[in-house]
């Protein structure tokens, strides 16, 4: 399975990453960092497994989330066409993701 990150994902995670740092938790974004590795990973070995996104929205249909690893609020939102998983985003669960998508 080959996977693919998107530049929203790219974007995401580097705002994340400034988040950690600007709040001075370098370590968490490592761990942050590392664990978002560890997810893709899994989703890369099991891409089935993630949970589907339920949405009225055709557009949405086929994306499946996963929690990221020991980060219990964060998503990693992907789809798979074929052999490919695209990593579409990694975010806050907390926000609307509904218009994210």
């Amino acid at each position: 399975m080959e996977v693919v990150r998107t530049s929203s994902f790219w974007r995401d995670l580097k705002g994340l990453i400034d988040y950690f740092d600007d709040v001075q938790a370098e370590a968490t974004a490592l761990r942050f960092m590392d664990a978002v590795d560890a997810t893709i990973d899994f989703i890369k070995e099991f891409p089935d497994l993630g949970s589907p996104w339920e949405s009225p929205q055709v557009q949405h249909h086929g994306v499946r989330w996963r929690l990221v690893k020991g980060f219990e609020n964060y998503l990693i939102l992907y789809h798979r066409v074929d052999e490919r998983v695209y990593i579409r985003h990694v975010v806050d669960g907390r926000r609307n993701l509904e218009n994210l998508l």
